[in-house]
């Protein structure tokens, strides 16, 4: 049994990504903490994970990462916090999240005067993630953050880490080729599949917000963003409309604040508004349910080095509900999608209108969609998303630093 200390630099309750895996590493046997923050609401308890929460306004934060890329503030708050992390728990290896968190950890360890590995989970390409971000690239942010400068801190940021987790095969390959330095037996895949044990649970759960719809549904879950392609179909939806085409769209997610203006215009507009549901949020415990009332599941992501570099969340809950998904050629989830054979890809208004005219076929979309679960169920035969435990089997049959 290992120690092993996780840190996030946010609540950790609602990042279904880490607390599966931290259920997998329990479920090996391993103790789990978890060093996160504490922005003043009311937390439930997490069973058979100790979890030390370090108070902090969440503004207070927002302004530590604004100030992150040039001043050391953040790095060295995060450091400080790692270092009596790793010495109050006797800690066998730490587990930090994210890219810029990385330094930070680094720097704790060396703090705290233990060697001990450090796995560095990456869930995103950060600095292409943070060059789409409409916070980090308009107005006088722009000037503070300057979110370019990412691109030449990544291989420093990389390099502190003994282990890697990505979230695709492609992006493995990319960074093992932009970086050398980096070995391939050290960099371990962990795709954003869901928990199929919480799914099952939630597939009968009441919707807070009920939907039913006479004709199929195209369906968009998630973050409403520019950067996530779904404003930029709705002129497209639109169009397909008012040419005859009957479904409707279902939208469940925040908006960008930079996006809400925009978006707005849109499913209000006399063209949208009897064709669209927007629902602000739902937690994704409903999503089970959701996904039995629709029909198309919608990825339209940006093509870009951030979304090349792993598959949404969303893809394999549409497949794990028989969906068929139309999407975006993003490396990753092209290759999940062609491979499958569980949905279409668009690159374009008329492949989009194509595609969409073909799978408001109800018997192609039942193919693509139990070809999709199938693949799914594949996967979890094979533990792809086990892969990492290797990391800490390793570790504690060596006694050794990797």
């Amino acid at each position: 049994m290992l120690k092993i200390g996780v840190v996030v630099d946010n609540e950790f309750d609602h990042d279904h990504r880490v607390q599966k895996e931290i259920q997998l590493l329990i479920n090996k046997g391993h103790q789990v903490h978890v060093l996160c923050f504490d922005f003043g609401k009311k937390y439930t308890t997490h069973k058979n994970t100790r979890v030390l929460r370090i108070k902090l306004p969440k503004k207070i934060k927002d302004l530590l990462v604004l100030l992150s890329t040039n001043f050391n503030f953040y790095e060295q708050f995060w450091a400080k916090h790692i270092a009596n992390f790793i010495t109050d728990f006797k800690l066998d290896a730490i587990h930090a999240h994210d890219l810029y968190m990385s330094k930070a950890t680094h720097l704790g360890i060396k703090k705290s005067k233990q060697k001990i590995p450090f796995t560095l989970d990456l869930h995103e390409n950060y600095p292409a993630a943070i060059n789409s971000y409409q916070w980090a690239i308009k107005g006088w942010r722009k000037l503070i953050v300057q979110p370019k400068k990412w691109y030449s801190k990544e291989a420093a940021y990389l390099s502190y880490a003994d282990k890697l987790i990505v979230l695709s095969d492609s992006f493995k390959l990319d960074l093992i080729k932009r970086f050398p330095f980096l070995k391939a037996q050290h960099i371990f895949v962990h795709p954003n599949m869901p928990n199929l044990e919480s799914f099952k649970q939630y597939e009968n759960q009441k919707l807070q917000v009920d939907y039913t719809s006479k004709v199929p549904t195209l369906f968009y879950f998630g973050v409403v963003a520019k950067r996530r392609g779904i404003i930029d179909i709705l002129p497209w939806i639109q169009t397909l409309l008012a040419e005859g085409l009957e479904f409707r769209l279902l939208i469940i997610g925040p908006v960008d604040k930079a996006d809400k203006a925009n978006f707005n215009t849109y499913i209000l507009s006399n063209q949208l508004k009897n064709h669209v549901t927007y629902i602000s949020w739902s937690d994704v415990k409903f999503l089970p349910a959701y996904l039995k009332k629709i029909d198309i599941g919608l990825a339209p992501f940006e093509v870009n080095a951030q979304h090349d570099s792993g598959v949404a969340n969303k893809l394999f809950q549409y497949m794990y509900g028989e969906i068929p998904i139309l999407a975006t050629a993003s490396k990753a989830q092209k290759s999940l999608i062609e491979n499958a054979k569980c949905g279409l890809i668009y690159s374009d208004y008329e492949s989009f209108k194509n595609s969409t005219i073909q799978l408001l076929d109800s018997d192609f979309r039942k193919k693509l969609g139990a070809n999709g679960k199938t693949a799914l169920l594949h996967l979890y035969r094979q533990k792809k998303d086990q892969q990492f435990l290797e990391i800490y089997d390793s570790l504690e049959n060596t006694a050794k630093p990797f």
